[in-house]
């Protein structure tokens, strides 16, 4: 459960102390099941068009997040990696 207007998330009955990105980010996901984000989509629909800091920044809250998260059970989903190339 996301409640984006107090900024609380829970798993299960656990509370799970996330930042405000974290919270925004895991309620896109929950939003939109199984599509998949770019890291471009995330930072513009997260941070925003006028974002100039790196991509990767991304990369580094996902990580924190699933870290959080994988301290409680949840089998029946998760955030996954799908690897692709540029053409």
């Amino acid at each position: 459960m996301v409640d984006l207007s107090s900024y609380k998330a829970e798993l299960g009955s656990e509370e799970i102390i996330l930042t405000k990105k974290e919270i925004e980010m895991l309620w896109l996901f929950m939003s939109n099941p199984n599509r998949v984000f770019t890291r471009d989509n995330l930072l513009n629909k997260l941070w925003g068009y006028d974002y100039y800091g790196d991509n990767r920044s991304v990369d580094s809250h996902i990580k924190r997040l699933r870290a959080k998260l994988d301290q409680l059970p949840h089998p029946n989903w998760e955030i996954k990696t799908i690897l692709g190339r540029r053409l």
